[in-house]
This record gives structure tokens, C-alpha cells and sequence, in this order.
């Protein structure tokens, strides 16, 4: 089954609705407010440069991809977290610039539901992955291996990097197709709404 299609179209309406009244809006706020409410996921990917929102989210394939001893697992063993998987490649200039920021994010929410799932995906550069990340001190990532880019496969893309943000449930909520800033205020009110969305 392929994913391209649905985020490709929400990136194009995204696109061409700016001004058109086609975004969620923020709600706004009310004077005389304590405490501002608590933003909704469909507010929240609005303000994130660069989200695509799916409509009808699709649960992730069981794709299998190997830690870094081979043990090989799937992003089932993340069921109840919020993840954002990020498909990187040690050769990728766009992804090496993500990685702090993703790994300062993973510190940001540490304790809390939720896990930044890096996975190299095909071949990769000299350095093997997870020495790129522990040479560069990005100590809170644990990247995975997909050697066949079965993830990409998946979803009929050829992007790196591309990063997807998945429920608690299992569900692909939406993502992005190359760099955006995950560790801007935007994309921390987006995982805290997913993270805040069922209780």
C-alpha cells in the first residue's frame, strides 16, 4: 500500500489554501484567560512550516528494521508513545542538520510518552549510523537500520529526510517531506497535543 498519494495531496491543498480558509485555525484566544487552552492537533500542524495533516491517518507498516546489535523489531514495540519517526542517511547534508535539533527534542520530552525513532534508511555514507550520532554527541537518539529503504518503499517516496508523526495508536497522522524545525515551539505544541489528545 503506498502513502505517497494522501500526503502528497494534503502537502498540495496545504499549499494552495494558504489564505483560503482550507487551514485549521488556531483557536483564538480569550481576554482575561489564566491560561491559554490547550491546542488541538488540527491547530497545532497548522503552525508547524511544512506539516501535512492526513485526513484518514493509515496505521504504519509492520516494516522490520534492525537496532544496532541486528536484533530486528518494528515500530510496534513503540505502541502507546508518540513517535516521530525520521528517515535519515548518514550522507544526507539536510538530515545531519535535523539531528541536533531532534536529539535536543528527545531530551526536551524525556520522561514523557514519547520517542524520536531515527532510522537510517539504505546505504549508508563511511561512517556507520549510530557512530555518526555518538561522534557528534547526539546521545539521546538510538537509531535504527533499513538497508532496503523498505520504510520509503512503503510509502512511494525517495525523500530524505522525511519524518512522520505517529499516534499512541499506531496511526501515521502526518508528516514532512525533507527538513523543518521539530524543535521550534511549533513543532513541541504539535507532540504536545498528540501526547495530551487522549487524556
Amino acid at each position: 500500500m503506498s502513502y505517497r498519494t494522501p500526503l502528497i495531496v494534503v502537502a498540495a491543498v496545504l499549499s494552495i489554501a494558504i489564505g483560503g480558509g482550507f487551514l485549521y485555525q488556531k483557536a483564538p484566544s480569550t481576554s482575561g484567560e489564566a491560561q491559554a487552552p490547550q491546542q488541538s492537533v488540527r491547530s497545532a500542524a497548522d503552525g508547524l512550516a511544512g506539516f501535512s495533516l492526513l485526513v484518514d491517518p493509515p496505521m504504519v507498516p509492520s516494516v522490520v528494521m534492525k537496532d544496532e546489535a541486528g536484533a530486528e523489531t518494528t515500530l510496534e514495540a513503540y505502541r502507546g508513545k508518540v513517535v516521530l519517526l525520521n528517515l535519515w542517511a548518514t550522507w544526507c547534508p539536510p538530515c545531519i542538520r535535523e539531528m541536533p535539533d531532534l536529539n535536543a527534542l528527545q531530551k526536551d520530552f524525556a520522561g514523557r510518552d514519547f520517542a524520536v525513532v531515527p532510522v537510517a534508511s539504505g546505504k549508508q555514507g563511511r561512517e556507520d549510523a549510530a557512530e555518526f550520532l555518538r561522534a557528534r554527541n547526539l546521545d539521546a537518539l538510538k537509531t535504527y537500520y533499513d538497508p532496503r529503504s523498505l520504510f520509503l518503499r512503503a510509502f512511494d517516496l525517495e525523500t530524505l529526510p522525511t519524518t512522520f508523526l505517529i499516534d499512541r495508536d499506531g496511526r501515521m497522522r502526518g508528516g514532512v517531506l525533507g527538513m523543518t524545525n521539530w524543535h521550534s515551539d511549533e513543532g513541541k505544541a504539535l507532540i504536545e497535543a498528540l501526547l495530551n489528545e487522549n487524556g
